[in-house]
């Protein structure tokens, strides 16, 4: 497969996805300035950032944990990126949330995690540029504390940080300034998960727990800093085991993590999130780990990422090569290895789909009016949404190419995220 592709394209999905004011050099056509009143009701300027998915949330969380993992990919694969000549563009697009998530951590206690909400948004089915409704916006502080969100976006900043080390000395040490704040926030305030002080967030994103976050900002912090008071923390927030690597569930990445900070060679911690993968993680006949009816796809690209990563680091391991042959099956099957020869990234390849759930290019150009009855229209998007990867095939490896089958339609920012990383991985494990 032309895996350089998929992720020169994987990017046009994020362009596609940016709020704010765009840049002169915007690649995606159908797409201009919107959401620039953003933060307003709160007297502060949040235009910027992503729109999630289908719609027009700004949902920190999962944007961070996105980030965090196109930061990985471009920490470990860099050369790989060079190589592609995509090496400037993936850093625009961690830069657009880390500039964005500086907006929104205007004091040490202080981080706004999400603009616009379901109730609100459902409400509106026309063009980002045209948003003309109520955006409110929401924070965690110090007494409405968020300890998964403040650990997450610390987490962000802290790997955005090292890659940006060498290329923009001065901002690297801003986002460390800002991981460093955002972790000690995570750690001072009372501990409780954001959902509870960010209610509309429990509808999408609702963390199921902490002590992930807290191990995963503190092992990026250690990696960023070297302080092994970190190393330590990571230490002691690790959670044991877990059977998905996600937006809710970072214990797998941790474990990879300390496994190299620890120098673990034959028998690293993560072995048993990889093994698991082989023998007992659920797979479709045509071999895609399908570990979530809603949305297959990212949680077996996440989870290639996971085992190729863990080959790389540990190629002695007992079944290192299993785990090596696993991750590239799983990027192979989104490409169209599987019965079918379908695609699942929008633009890409054979039979690939057409009516992603997506808002936006759902729309005709302007002029033309964009209603909700182009949702339930069975043709192709106007616009054409490159790169997205979409939800995915059932256990049985059926899809139906329809934007009104959700789980299987759906975009989102986490879901490019560890398929682009992985992708990075297959070229250069080729």
């Amino acid at each position: 497969y032309n895996y350089a592709e998929a992720l020169a394209k994987s990017m046009l999905f994020y362009e596609a996805q940016r709020s704010g004011t765009l840049p002169s050099d915007q690649r995606v056509p159908w797409r201009s300035d919107s959401g620039l009143s953003d933060g307003a009701d709160n007297n502060i300027d949040l235009a910027g950032g992503y729109y999630d998915g289908a719609g027009y949330i700004k949902y920190n969380f999962p944007m961070a944990f996105s980030t965090t993992l196109l930061s990985w990919g471009v920490i470990r694969y860099k050369r790989t990126y060079e190589a592609l000549g995509q090496l400037d563009y993936v850093l625009d697009t961690i830069k657009w949330t880390t500039d964005y998530f500086i907006k929104c951590h205007p004091e040490p206690d202080v981080f706004y995690g999400q603009v616009s909400d379901n109730a609100a948004d459902s409400q509106y089915f026309g063009r980002p540029e045209d948003m003309n409704y109520q955006r409110r916006s929401y924070k965690i502080d110090f007494s409405n504390s968020g300890t998964d969100l403040a650990a997450e976006a610390a987490a962000t900043m802290a790997s955005a940080a090292i890659v940006f080390r060498s290329s923009n000395p001065s901002y690297a040490a801003t986002l460390q300034q800002h991981a460093v704040e955002l972790y000690d926030f995570a750690t001072n305030a009372p501990r409780r998960s954001y959902k509870l002080s960010i209610q509309p967030a429990a509808q999408a994103y609702g963390s199921s727990g902490f002590q992930d976050e807290l191990a995963w900002a503190a092992a990026w912090l250690f990696k960023a800093s070297k302080n092994k008071l970190y190393q330590n923390r990571a230490r002691r927030h690790h959670v044991v085991s877990s059977t998905e690597f996600s937006w809710d569930v970072k214990t797998a990445g941790v474990q990879l993590m300390l496994d190299d900070f620890d120098k673990q060679d034959l028998y690293p911690r993560v072995a048993t999130f990889c093994n698991w993968m082989l023998d007992s993680g659920p797979r479709t006949a045509d071999g895609l780990l399908h570990l979530n009816s809603a949305y297959p796809a990212k949680y077996a690209a996440n989870a290639a990422f996971i085992l190729m990563l863990a080959y790389e680091k540990f190629p002695r391991a007992a079944r290192a090569t299993e785990w090596r042959a696993l991750g590239i099956k799983q990027i192979n099957y989104l490409l169209g290895d599987n019965r079918k020869g379908q695609s699942f990234v929008v633009g890409f390849g054979d039979q690939p789909p057409t009516q992603p759930l997506h808002k936006g290019s759902s729309c005709p150009l302007p002029p033309a009016e964009c209603g909700r009855e182009f949702r339930e229209v069975n043709s192709p998007n106007p616009n054409v949404l490159y790169g997205a990867l979409v939800g995915g095939p059932n256990e049985m490896d059926d899809f139906s190419d329809l934007r009104t089958l959700e789980d299987q339609s759906s975009v989102s920012l986490d879901g490019n995220a560890g398929f682009q990383a992985a992708v990075a991985g297959v070229i250069h494990l080729k």
